[in-house]
């Protein structure tokens, strides 16, 4: 009996571990992706500036479009955080009321199942905002090289 409380103990202590590992990670998510898109922001800024200003660029309306894209991805990337804050509150609310665990459990995957969209939205947004200032540079850079 020793044995199997023992083992018990260390999975405990293990899937523990695990969920600290989990938070720190989406901590980093989240100021990762918010550093990158923030700082594309302010590189293209300073691209159009010294490099291809405005007035000479071709084709603004593709660096408008990244723009948007990575102002899109801070603001879902700031949803997420608050919608992820406040359905902590939520599930420390439902346990406080003994929530039954079936429903506990269905109610948390359903509040993950839209943080997890909302990442993935944020990456797709980043990704594509990227691609779009990339190929501004790119062209303008042939353009005016």
């Amino acid at each position: 009996m020793g044995k199997n409380k023992k083992g018990s103990q260390e999975w405990k202590e293990y899937r523990i571990s695990i969920l600290e590992e989990k938070a720190k990670s989406d901590d980093d998510f989240e100021k990762y992706i918010t550093f990158i898109s923030s700082g594309a922001l302010i590189i293209t800024i300073t691209f159009v500036e010294k490099i291809s200003p405005l007035e000479q660029s071709i084709h603004k309306w593709i660096l408008i479009s990244g723009w948007g894209f990575l102002a899109s991805t801070l603001l879902i990337n700031l949803i997420s955080h608050y919608l992820s804050s406040r359905f902590n509150e939520k599930t420390i609310q439902n346990l406080d009321e003994k929530m039954p665990f079936e429903k506990l459990i269905c109610k948390i995957k359903e509040r993950n199942k839209v943080i997890s969209t909302l990442n993935v939205i944020s990456i797709i947004s980043l990704g594509i905002g990227i691609i779009s200032i990339l190929l501004f540079a790119a062209i303008n850079a042939y353009n005016h090289g």
